[in-house]
């Protein structure tokens, strides 16, 4: 049909006067719009367990035709020997880099690089890490790799001494870093006595060898201590039955756990000095602090972020920075443990002719918070910073499956995410008080503090009983060695 120009507009006109007529009426202003509710549910995953006993969570997203695969794997540095700290590093470093059973460390690099295929492994504190990430076309090769890297490392000798020297070059370095020197030493001495304050040396690593690794991974990796979580372009279905085939064969038995010496919790103060001819003093403070399920968690949250943790607006930058203008970053945050009693940290680096004025001010505001009730205005942008900042937490599927395999792996309890927001708007001023109260403990703090204290404003002794820590001095051939 050819419709001329004097039809084809009026025509036009008609049929946009009819869908005009059936729109909604037009808002007078804008408090009369009218929004759909927004869907703020957290996403679930489908949980099974295979026959062999591994757990598994699937979240499947078809955004993309690519496929990721993590496990978190109930092994870390906690469970090894007390002489041989370094070796649940040195396992998770060399698992993948030193080959497979069925493939050499070089043919394995090669292969993975050509596909396009990405298989990675570590091992922390408490926890241990196997990843996968391969496209769609790609999986069932992939799988492949993952298992043989999982169940069957080869931990070829060269590889294996490759990543021993890189850690012993690592301790060397250690001590060229002031503020990790201060993060380091403040953990050992909160942690002193327990597992948690273990600390790599030249002698542990060095007396590491390939079959220490060999049976540390023995020990620990079976399908009984592995939690397997799958998000990407796939079919639940059709996954579980790759898994099966995959895994299946692993039927190692669950692992027995050495018993680890519980943290004892205590307050007892002190000061401990490195002296160093710096121009900046490094310091950190802390102390021990609640596990992730207490019930005061969410209350220590709303106070961190008062305290020292919501940037500009935190009472430690306020005083320290705008006021007096002593530091560039200070800060304060409780990280709260999941089996374990966590560590209230706080710091800052500043000139060392303020070193005490800038120290004093941190402990006056610990002590402050203690005290007095914090004021609604700051109740109220606290809770909003934390509940705001909480959907970052679910920004794509990956952080939500690690989200859900994480309190799986620790057995947070259920509801805990979907809790979350409504707990946090409960915490009231006296609540941040009595977790306050509980939590911080200004006379109990172990102050770390390095830097040149002939330069320092006042004596430490102010803070507590002094003591002197001397680093290892790695430029002789005895630190050296």
């Amino acid at each position: 049909m050819n419709l001329k120009p004097h039809i084809y507009i009026p025509l036009l006109a008609a049929i946009w006067l009819s869908a005009c007529s059936t729109m909604a009426p037009r808002p007078a202003t804008v408090d009369d719009l009218v929004f759909k509710p927004l869907k703020t549910d957290i996403p679930d995953t489908r949980r099974v367990t295979l026959s062999n006993g591994m757990k598994v969570h699937l979240l499947p997203d078809r955004e993309l035709p690519l496929v990721e695969l993590t496990a978190m794997v109930k092994v870390g540095a906690i469970w090894e020997p007390d002489d041989k700290a370094g070796l649940a590093a040195l396992t998770g470093a060399s698992m993948r880099s030193g080959g497979t059973r069925t493939m050499a460390p070089d043919e394995l690099d090669e292969t993975l690089e050509f596909s396009a295929i990405s298989v990675e492994t570590g091992i922390g504190g408490e926890m241990g890490s196997v990843s996968l990430s391969a496209l769609t076309k790609d999986l069932d090769r992939g799988l492949g790799f993952l298992a043989d890297v999982m169940i069957s490392p080869r931990f070829d000798q060269g590889r294996f001494e490759l990543a021993k020297a890189r850690m012993l070059d690592g301790i060397r370095r250690e001590n060229d870093d002031p503020t990790g020197v201060a993060g380091r030493e403040l953990s050992r001495l909160v942690y002193e006595g327990s597992p948690y304050s273990h600390i790599p040396t030249l002698e542990s690593v060095s007396s590491i060898t390939r079959e220490d690794c060999v049976s540390f991974h023995a020990r620990y990796f079976s399908p009984k201590s592995v939690i397997l979580g799958v998000t990407g372009d796939f079919d639940e279905e059709e996954m579980i039955a790759r898994l099966e085939k995959a895994f299946g064969g692993w039927d190692a038995s669950a692992p027995v756990y050495p018993e680890v010496a519980p943290v004892k919790e205590k307050y007892e103060g002190g000061v401990y000095v490195v002296d160093k001819a710096l121009p900046q003093t490094a310091i950190r403070i802390g102390h021990l602090t609640l596990s992730r399920p207490d019930p005061q968690y969410l209350a220590v949250r709303v106070m961190d972020s008062i305290l020292g943790g919501s940037g500009f607006t935190s009472r430690m930058v306020q005083k320290v920075r705008a006021e007096r203008g002593l530091a560039y970053s200070v800060w304060s945050y409780s990280m709260a443990g999941y089996w374990e009693m966590g560590q209230f940290t706080a710091g800052t680096e500043t000139k060392a002719s303020t070193t005490a004025e800038a120290l004093g001010l941190m402990i006056g505001e610990i002590e402050k918070i203690r005290e007095e009730l914090v004021s609604e205005e700051e109740l109220a942008q606290a809770k909003a910073s934390i509940v705001n900042s909480f959907v970052f937490i679910f920004d794509r599927p990956s952080r939500i499956l690690s989200q859900r395999m994480t309190l799986d792996y620790y057995g947070i309890y259920e509801g805990f995410l979907e809790t979350y927001r409504d707990k946090v708007m409960a915490v009231t001023a006296e609540d941040v008080r009595q977790a306050a109260r509980r939590w911080l403990h200004p006379e109990g703090l172990k102050i770390v503090v390095v830097g040149s204290v002939k330069d320092f404003d006042r004596p430490m002794a102010q803070f507590g009983p002094v003591h002197e820590l001397v680093l290892r001095d790695y430029s002789t051939a005895e630190g050296g060695k």
